[in-house]
């Protein structure tokens, strides 16, 4: 009786892995899709179906995270995938970006991401490595189409907004206007998460200045932990920063 104790334990623990071992695609909203990649650490992305060709908001942790999303892109529209934004320089937003080079994306960021990635990418996967050693030991892939801020792309249906230091001090917003969806990346969240390259005294006024803007968007996707909220969340996080231990 105990060792059926003890496989039954195994199968539950080995199914609980697996699960948390997933990456899944479910649509949104017109062309905005949510991806939520469990591996190594929660993130969510997104990605928008254009009328010609994919856009990727963020590249997953991996290579081969970025080869699974791919695939799940193609078991829903044959049109390519041509193009890939980091929303900031760190592993869960660029790692994929090998694989989406591969197929022939481009790889898109602003200026300052391109930048910090050149410099400090070496340095911001030790760090990954340290919380999470299963990760890989992966070497850069920058982007090579940058931009010195705001972008848009799908015949602006996708934009790119900066509006100074957060999370990290590349970060960028992704924002469907049609669908009135923000992609907040990991600047917002349910949950502070990791503050270790933060600008502090800066982020609560990058989301000010995010509210000031009044995009009219009704759905914020998230970066970490559960992806849909609404608008409310910018309130909660400054909350949350403001709250913070110091």
């Amino acid at each position: 009786m105990k060792w059926l104790l003890v496989l039954l334990a195994a199968l539950t623990a080995s199914s609980a892995l697996a699960a948390e071992r997933a990456l899944t695609l479910r649509h949104l909203r017109g062309g905005v899709y949510v991806v939520e990649d469990g591996f190594y650490a929660k993130e969510n992305s997104a990605v928008y179906i254009g009328r010609d060709h994919v856009t990727v908001v963020g590249a997953t942790w991996s290579p081969e995270t970025a080869k699974l999303l791919a695939t799940e892109i193609g078991k829903i529209t044959p049109k390519p995938i041509t193009e890939v934004i980091d929303t900031n320089y760190h592993p869960d937003r660029a790692g994929g970006n090998a694989t989406f080079k591969s197929i022939g994306a481009k790889i898109i960021s602003t200026e300052m991401t391109r930048d910090l990635m050149r410099s400090g990418w070496e340095g911001v996967v030790a760090w990954t490595r340290k919380a999470v050693p299963s990760y890989p030991a992966l070497l850069p892939v920058l982007p090579d189409t940058v931009y010195p801020g705001d972008f848009a792309l799908q015949g602006g249906h996708v934009r790119a907004i900066y509006l100074g230091p957060s999370h990290t001090r590349d970060g960028i917003f992704v924002y469907f206007p049609e669908e009135k969806v923000l992609y907040g990346g990991c600047i917002l969240k349910e949950q502070l998460g990791n503050l270790d390259y933060a600008d502090l005294a800066e982020y609560p006024k990058t989301l000010r200045k995010l509210q000031q803007l009044n995009l009219g968007f009704t759905t914020i996707i998230a970066g970490h932990y559960s992806p849909i909220h609404g608008p409310e969340l910018i309130d909660r996080y400054i909350s949350l920063l403001e709250q913070r231990p110091h």
